[in-house]
């Protein structure tokens, strides 16, 4: 599994369509060679949001899925960036004008905008990844993906390097984006004692009540690091020695007190935190990632061969679309990568199931 998992932001990316007026329908991996006649009448275009576009970051990882699509499917492309949420109407607006054939939204914090262009432009195809609009009209798709089962593997992977019998995990908020990570971490943590016979406790979120430790900040629950070490502080003072965190830079909040504690580790979210957070890779065990530049990449590929219907576009562990990667090739070491890579086939054929609430598809 380290291997795969390792070479995830690199790898080709299917997704299978789940909609509820039609099967699911799985996109190939194959490399599709450019269509020479079509180069000048497609054209993909992104808008992510103003600021940092570091390596491994949300947005850098979008820019890579155009710049492959505009390689390899031999299209024309073009990204922007609005500088803020009142310019997003207009960035797009200027898009639709400027004869995009897709347009490719980034976050939560497009998706009313997002939303109002598609109903507008009925004849543009608009795309929204990680992130879910109010309703969602036949040219608009949203991207989701499936981190309870990815964290599951963490889970696994917690209780597993787990020396006092106590793992955590904290949230930002409690909305579905955090909490689907939640609801895969505790029950990684609930096989593992099944496998093993052991009783290791996994503290912060209790799945059948829905409510655990998050973040308290008003102001910024996601930008909060001294918020986010009290809420990792609330676990360590219960035992915890491995704490996923589920809460952006809030989450630097834990990986300041690994490195202050030297006992702590931390498993990061979202991103591959050796990457994002490069500085404190060694307070991390690995990370629960997801892959926005393959799924760029994919809707546009989709949408330029004609497979367009409406529904949702989800990435799976079975699609290499989100995965739990080591924070140094080799750190799980032989016996437990095993070990993740036959649960990891296990939740892809069905023999472990992985539930949450907040899973869509």
């Amino acid at each position: 599994m380290t291997k795969r998992w390792m070479a995830f932001a690199a790898g080709l990316l299917a997704f299978a369509l789940a909609g509820c007026a039609q099967p699911p329908v799985t996109a190939t991996t194959d490399v599709t060679e450019p269509d020479d006649s079509a180069a000048g009448s497609y054209k993909a275009c992104l808008i992510t949001d103003a600021g940092s576009a570091s390596d491994g970051s949300p947005a850098q990882q979008a820019i890579s899925g155009l710049d492959r699509a505009q390689r390899e499917l031999g299209i024309e492309t073009n990204s922007v960036t609005a500088d803020s949420a009142a310019d997003y109407p207009r960035v797009l607006q200027s898009l639709v004008d400027a004869q995009c054939s897709i347009v490719v939204a980034l976050g939560s914090g497009m998706a009313d905008s997002v939303e109002a262009a598609a109903k507008t432009n009925t004849d543009v195809q608009f795309a929204l990844v990680d992130a879910t609009p109010n309703t969602a009209p036949p040219n608009l798709r949203p991207v989701l993906f499936s981190t309870h089962e990815s964290s599951f593997l963490a889970g696994y992977l917690a209780a597993a390097r787990s020396a006092s019998g106590k793992v955590g995990v904290f949230g930002a908020l409690s909305v579905p984006a955090v909490t689907i990570y939640m609801d895969g971490f505790v029950q990684g943590v609930d096989y593992y004692n099944q496998a093993k016979g052991a009783q290791v406790q996994a503290l912060g979120w209790d799945l059948a009540a829905q409510d655990g430790t998050f973040v308290r900040s008003d102001a910024a629950p996601y930008q909060d690091p001294a918020a986010g070490r009290v809420a990792a502080e609330a676990l360590t003072a219960q035992g915890a020695d491995v704490i996923m965190a589920v809460a952006g830079d809030s989450g630097t909040g834990a990986l300041q007190l690994a490195a202050d504690t030297g006992t702590l580790k931390v498993i990061w979210t979202d991103t591959n935190g050796c990457l994002t957070e490069a500085v404190a890779c060694d307070q991390q065990l690995g990370s629960v990632v997801k892959d926005r530049g393959s799924a760029v990449y994919e809707l546009i590929r989709a949408d330029k061969d004609g497979r367009n219907a409406s529904g949702v576009f989800t990435a799976a562990l079975r699609n290499d679309g989100t995965a739990l990667v080591e924070a140094r090739d080799g750190d799980f070491g032989a016996d437990l990568t095993a070990e993740l890579d036959r649960i990891a086939k296990d939740i892809i054929d069905g023999s472990i199931s992985v539930t949450s609430p907040s899973a869509i598809g």
